[in-house]
């Protein structure tokens, strides 16, 4: 019985491992066929959009399956097993755990396949970003971290609210999972000229210098758990406004994300 379950074990980490690496590069050759494509904003394009979701709705069906499967073979294991096989209820669990981890990863790919074009309108910027520090204050609170903001007055901006209000948030959450054990969250937005540059601070674990030209790669994340497709939704938002983002790190003491979007001058004339 034990080598039957060995085996159907092994089967299912063997599913799970050809599906994460055929998502992970299906989705990168669309997504090189779009850029391919010269698209002005959205690295994925309608057409690819559409094939994503459909590639998501196809294996998360046949993913629930097997979810729901090695559920009832861990209660089996619980009951029939020995204590000297307690190594195949532990399999089981990492393969549950890896399944939750490619559930994650198709969420992550929905949201952003489902990137709608960008659409612009003359909005406060200011209170878009207090929305996203009153969205992330549960959070902060939670970990401990002590969040200060800093607002200059800024003209009205035409752009995308809800798009850059996800990329601030993307970077916010992002400092956030470094600081785990607590720590200060700074966000200052000031005007420099022509641009508005919003700077958000933390005091977390840092980037390793050989990660930092990485960190806006597909998929590349240094989290266990991360799906690297965060950092690359804010970057293409942001550039999709004709702005502009970059990192500052130093290991062990923090990180600050710089983005620079750039003021309508029509719109304040």
């Amino acid at each position: 019985m034990f080598q039957q379950t060995y085996e159907l074990v092994l089967f299912f980490a063997i599913i799970v491992v050809s599906i994460i690496s055929f998502v992970k590069i299906r989705f990168w050759l669309l997504r090189r066929s779009s850029e391919k494509s010269k698209s002005r904003f959205c690295s994925v394009d309608r057409s690819n959009g559409t094939m994503i979701r459909k590639l998501i709705h196809e294996i998360r069906n046949p993913l629930n399956s097997m979810s729901l499967h090695l559920q009832l073979l861990a209660e089996d294991l619980e009951i029939q097993i020995p204590s000297d096989h307690t190594n195949d209820l532990t399999r089981v669990q990492r393969i549950q755990d890896e399944i939750q981890r490619l559930d994650q990863l198709l969420s992550s790919f929905q949201r952003y396949a489902n990137l709608p074009p960008l659409q612009f309108e003359v909005v406060d910027l200011k209170r878009v970003i207090e929305d996203v520090i009153d969205f992330n204050a549960p959070e902060a609170i939670l970990q401990g971290i002590e969040v200060n903001c800093q607002i200059e007055d800024l003209p009205p901006i035409s752009l995308d609210a809800d798009q850059i209000k996800q990329a601030i948030l993307n970077l916010v959450l992002n400092a956030n999972q470094s600081m785990n054990k607590g720590g200060k969250l700074h966000i200052r937005v000031i005007l420099l000229g022509t641009l508005v540059q919003i700077e958000i601070e933390d005091t977390g674990v840092g980037i390793a210098p050989f990660y930092q030209d990485r960190i806006f790669d597909l998929f590349f994340s240094t989290k266990h758990n991360g799906t690297g497709i965060g950092l690359v939704l804010a970057k293409e938002i942001i550039e999709g406004h004709g702005g502009k983002i970059q990192v500052e790190s130093q290991q062990h003491q923090g990180t600050k994300i710089i983005l620079q979007l750039p003021i309508d001058l029509e719109v304040n004339q």
